[in-house]
């Protein structure tokens, strides 16, 4: 796992694997263009920290989970769906094999599947969570908002956490 990455960070210097990719996955889903909004080059950079912070973690499966968990949060907010993460994991797979080149093998199609998958079950959660629970949150945020300011709110919680209130 992490010799192809190196051999595709070799490859591919700078933001041109993260470039690579996005022109893989609007190649392969165009439809799924819309939901990025930010410049190719920042995305590409914070993709490619994104793949070196899993595979960092690849050999320790509890901070791959919380990093994946996280990462699932992030996305949900950018409007992310489940169908999307399964799309997003073979572009991933197709990009590293396009950076690596003739010297991919089988073994590396199967470890990045294998991490894939990891990652994309704790995201799938958040996902599913998300989905799940996301209109009841924004229904109570709403009644909330009408009997109150967002600020007299922050106040409140604010003074409620510092207090030792609970509030749950």
């Amino acid at each position: 796992l992490s010799q192809s990455w190196d051999m595709a960070m070799d490859n591919c210097p700078g933001n041109e694997f993260g470039e690579m990719f996005f022109d893989v996955l609007f190649e392969l889903a165009p439809n799924m263009g819309a939901i990025f909004n930010k410049p190719k080059q920042i995305l590409s950079v914070k993709f490619c920290e994104m793949i070196a912070t899993l595979v960092s973690f690849n050999n320790d499966p509890a901070r791959l989970q919380q990093q994946s968990i996280w990462l699932g949060m992030r996305h949900v907010k950018y409007g992310a769906r489940a169908q999307h993460q399964q799309v997003v994991g073979q572009v991933v797979i197709t990009t590293l094999e396009r950076a690596v080149g003739d010297e991919w093998t089988a073994e590396m199609d199967k470890a990045w599947s294998d991490l894939w998958g990891v990652a994309c079950r704790s995201m799938l959660d958040v996902t599913y969570s998300a989905e799940k629970y996301g209109e009841v949150v924004r229904k109570m945020w709403f009644d909330t908002t009408q009997k109150t300011t967002c600020a007299k709110f922050g106040s409140n919680l604010r003074k409620m956490l510092l207090s030792g209130t609970e509030w749950v």
